[in-house]
């Protein structure tokens, strides 16, 4: 069985996201931060973490179970509605990529996230 994920992001909500670097960057192993800043929240990617700064209420529209960094959207996606899942959102162009947001049979929200070929 071949793998459908390159690799997973979590998304971690913090109060302070200069405050929190220190943890995230002992656990990553780096010193490598991304910072975005966008209208409603500011994000800092620090190897597999996504650490998320805003409002809970603008967050809430961001909050998955993980980023799952595929090679191939379609197959990704194929994998949670052939067995039991749905789309919620999506395909749609996203910074850098594309992007599916998907729920499991469980209710579990993720999004699968493509850079392109």
């Amino acid at each position: 069985m071949t793998s459908l994920i390159d690799s997973v992001s979590v998304r971690i909500e913090v109060d302070d996201i200069d405050a929190a670097l220190p943890t995230y960057q002992a656990l990553a192993g780096t010193d490598r931060i991304g910072r975005y800043e966008f209208p409603e929240f500011t994000l800092a990617v620090v190897g597999p973490f996504m650490l998320l700064r805003g409002e809970r209420e603008v967050l809430e529209r961001f909050r998955r179970a993980a980023t799952l960094h595929v090679p191939d959207l379609d197959a990704a996606v194929d994998a949670f509605t052939g067995h039991g899942g749905a789309v919620i959102d999506g395909p749609v162009a996203a910074a850098g990529g594309a992007r599916t947001i998907v729920r499991d049979r469980d209710g579990n929200v993720f999004e699968c996230f493509a850079h392109p070929a």
